[in-house]
């Protein structure tokens, strides 16, 4: 299929085969009911088929872009998608979508696409970084202490944290230049790969989960803008 331009900041994806299936040992392969828990099942990556000549930012809620960004797609890349937009795409009263030769399509905006991927490289794109979930960053280091000198560490309080979590920096984006959100910016969360983060809880989501994943066998990265950084540590 020949390359499209695309208006109001959508992006055409050719999205992967649906996930209804799984290869097992012995050729045999085990069907699944997508339609149950279908963020663990939607097809969230794909090609960029199509792309908007410049993307629209005006600054103001719900009207273009939600922040300034430079386009950092091009005609081939392989990309993750928010699980949400391409559900909505397929609804009766969206129908951003068609099917042609067997394959699907989507018009996603583009500020719901998290990362740009291929052979051996990651790279998040919209501002957003990918981090690793870690312990906290504090807890760790007294028991490094403790265990320099012979004693174990015992935590008596199990109790989990259940409005923070903390993670490492594993693939940094690029910072967004503003945000329609007056209260929300990049300036200042200075960050790099390697960092331990502090964010809330609400973020705590999968960039994709394991069954079907695409990027890292096993993985649980999240996936998290600059200003929702809490703290480094």
């Amino acid at each position: 299929m020949e390359y499209k331009k695309t208006f109001g900041n959508h992006v055409l994806i050719k999205l992967d085969p649906d996930n209804d299936t799984i290869k097992l040992g012995n050729d045999f392969t085990l069907y699944i009911d997508i339609s149950f828990e279908v963020e663990k099942h939607a097809t969230i990556t794909g090609e960029v088929r199509g792309l908007p000549s410049h993307l629209y930012y005006s600054g103001q809620a719900n009207k273009g872009m939600p922040w300034l960004t430079e386009m950092e797609l091009k005609i081939g890349d392989r990309v993750v998608i928010y699980y949400l937009s391409v559900v909505n795409a397929f609804q009766k009263t969206v129908m951003k979508y068609f099917i042609k030769d067997g394959e699907k399509y989507v018009f996603i905006p583009y500020d719901k696409i998290y990362a740009v991927f291929g052979e051996g490289f990651v790279k998040p794109i919209n501002g957003y970084c990918l981090v690793e979930p870690t312990e906290d960053p504090v807890l760790a280091d007294r028991k490094r202490r403790m265990e320099k000198i012979g004693l174990e560490m015992v935590v008596l309080d199990q109790k989990k944290n259940t409005k923070v979590t903390f993670a490492k920096i594993k693939y940094l984006g690029r910072k967004n230049t503003e945000y329609a959100d007056e209260n929300s910016t990049d300036d200042g969360v200075d960050v790099g790969v390697g960092d331990i983060v502090a964010l809330r809880k609400t973020y705590d989501i999968p960039l994709e989960y394991e069954l079907h994943s695409k990027i890292e066998k096993a993985s649980k990265l999240l996936r998290v803008q600059r200003r929702s950084m809490l703290a480094k540590f």
